[in-house]
């Protein structure tokens, strides 16, 4: 009789400890899947990022960084998409789908796989405009792109010395 209640209680304990092993296995595999699909909507960065230098040369006139989008995820939003340049000593956001420019595919419908954002640092040419980025030669800066959906990524670059005026620059 003793044995029989031995192996009842057995028999419960062992059902309670494999039904929370199957929650726990099923609840770790929900997190997985979830962090598969946020890494899988990021955005990726294409090189090189170009920089144009000012009329005068002495400073970044625009910063253009090229994205591509994962295969399989087309629709991006980049409206939603916040771009942030940052030096040592200032910070500067440009936010909404004005900056974005599509890279047309050829494919007619199909949507783009590739987009720059051209980022203008206006004080570069006009000293007047307020509470713009300026970024000197031989400057460090970052530029981060932080989309609504998935993980913000930051890219450091520094400005190159001695630009020609109005050239362009791999960075």
């Amino acid at each position: 009789m003793v044995f029989i209640a031995f192996i009842v209680v057995a028999s419960v304990f062992a059902y309670v400890a494999l039904g929370a092993g199957f929650f726990t296995t099923q609840k770790t595999e929900q997190t997985i899947y979830s962090a598969v699909e946020q890494v899988g909507s990021v955005v990726q960065i294409t090189e090189p990022i170009m920089v144009q230098a000012s009329a005068d040369g002495q400073h970044v006139r625009y910063i253009v960084v090229t994205v591509k989008v994962p295969p399989g995820n087309n629709d991006v939003d980049v409206e939603r998409i916040v771009v942030t340049v940052s030096t040592a000593r200032s910070i500067q956001t440009y936010e909404g789908a004005t900056w974005w420019h599509p890279i047309e595919s050829g494919g007619g419908a199909e949507k783009s796989v590739f987009w720059y954002v051209k980022i203008p640092l206006f004080q570069a040419d006009d000293p007047l405009v307020p509470e713009d980025q300026i970024i000197g030669q031989n400057q460090r800066f970052f530029v981060e792109l932080k989309p609504s959906d998935a993980v913000p990524f930051t890219v450091e670059r520094t400005a190159p010395a001695g630009m020609r005026p109005g050239s362009w620059y791999e960075v």
